[in-house]
């Protein structure tokens, strides 16, 4: 697990749902800036975030920290999916 690699988890999180990076922070009630950092890798992502991405998107945190999609809800395991590039 690297912050680069829960970076890329972050966004395709977020481009599943449709959001902008700055509409992501809003929806979290976070800085901007510090979505950007999380989304870039460049942070490490605080517990206080993850456990909002749990609530609010219903991810997991094996999702979100170790790549494990294996339990995550189907609706969501397919949009992540159906935006991945090829």
């Amino acid at each position: 697990m690297t912050d680069e690699a829960v970076g890329r988890r972050l966004k395709s999180l977020r481009e599943a749902m449709d959001l902008s990076p700055s509409e992501m922070a809003d929806t979290l009630g976070i800085e901007r800036t510090y979505w950007t950092r999380y989304e870039k890798g460049r942070q490490g992502l605080s517990d206080s975030v993850a456990a909002l991405l749990v609530l609010r998107f219903s991810v997991t945190l094996d999702y979100l920290i170790m790549g494990d999609d294996s339990k995550l809800p189907v609706s969501i395991f397919e949009k992540i999916r159906s935006k991945k590039p090829e």
